[in-house]
Formats: C-alpha cells, sequence, structure tokens
C-alpha cells in the first residue's frame, strides 16, 4: 500500500483535482480485517484548493464480499458511502460555513494526506450489522441444521421432579 491513498497537499494548484483508485481483498487485509473476504471498490477523491482551504469529496462504490451471518456462505454487499472533509493545518480556522464536514487536522509540516485510513474506516461502517442474505437466498444445507434440537427426548427435563414440590 506504498504511496496509494495518498494525497500530496502541498503540491496542489488551486482548483479541483482528481484521484481515482482501486481497493482491493489486500487493502482490507493491510489493516488486519479477516471479515472482508473479496473487495472490488473504486474510490474518486475530488480535492478542492482554494487558498489556504482544502475540501475532500470521495466517492466509494462497489462491492465487499463477507459471510453471511445466517448461512456463512459468501454475500457480496453494495456499498456506496460518501466522504465529506475538510483538512486543516495546526493553528487554522476553518470558514463558518463547513460544519457538514468532517474535520482533518495535519501538522504544519506534513505536505501528504494518507486517505487510506479514511477509506477503510468508511467502507467498514458502510457494512450492514446483520449480514444475511434475502429470504430463500441461503446456503440450504447449513439453514437446515437452523434450529435443530440435538436432544432426543424433548419431554425430559431435569426440573420435572420438581414440578409436584409445592403442591
Amino acid at each position: 500500500m506504498e504511496n496509494a491513498y495518498i494525497v500530496p497537499v502541498n503540491g496542489l494548484t488551486p482548483g479541483k483535482t482528481e484521484f481515482n483508485w482501486r481497493v482491493g481483498k489486500e487493502f482490507f487485509e493491510e489493516f488486519g480485517n479477516t471479515e472482508v473476504l473479496d473487495a472490488d471498490l473504486e474510490v474518486v477523491a475530488s480535492v478542492e484548493k482554494s487558498g489556504h482551504y482544502i475540501g475532500v469529496d470521495c466517492d466509494m462504490k462497489g462491492f465487499l464480499t463477507v459471510a453471511c451471518d445466517r448461512c456463512l456462505s459468501d454475500l457480496k454487499i453494495s456499498i456506496e458511502p460518501h466522504i465529506r472533509l475538510s483538512v486543516k493545518y495546526e493553528g487554522q480556522e476553518l470558514p463558518a460555513d463547513d460544519n457538514e464536514r468532517e474535520v482533518i487536522s495535519l501538522p504544519s509540516d506534513d505536505a501528504d494526506l494518507d486517505l487510506s485510513q479514511i477509506i477503510y474506516d468508511y467502507a467498514c461502517l458502510a457494512i450492514p450489522m446483520h449480514r444475511v442474505h434475502p429470504e430463500g437466498e441461503c446456503d440450504s444445507v447449513m439453514t437446515g441444521y437452523i434450529g435443530k434440537n440435538d436432544r432426543a427426548d424433548d419431554t425430559s427435563s431435569p426440573f420435572d421432579s420438581l414440578k409436584g414440590m409445592f403442591d
């Protein structure tokens, strides 16, 4: 992941500059994520520089493959998070109308903005908490095990002998 997902902030010319990246399974492995089994994301970052102000609009679009919570087979999830950032250097004030953006603060001597952690965080946050196939699409062999009771005799309970105790 060396030098990938880096925006050279000091080298930007005023106006808009666009960066395009592909994110795959290896990206998530770099962060030690074992839940994402496969990934195919396109990341487009539009960076606007105007004087000391730097705004980043980042759109992600694609698929992540995770395990289904019900049947454990692969589940392909479509995600499309949108990231809006304002980049400021230490001691710098931001415009008052910029309150709907997340603020990233950089040390004053930093020349590059590494978006890899931000891309990773937003991609992971776009994964639903309950990850299951639509009804009827789960692996039928695995769903056959759901709800099966391994006990041979459901009528006997260890508390049966206590039922007539207070009569």
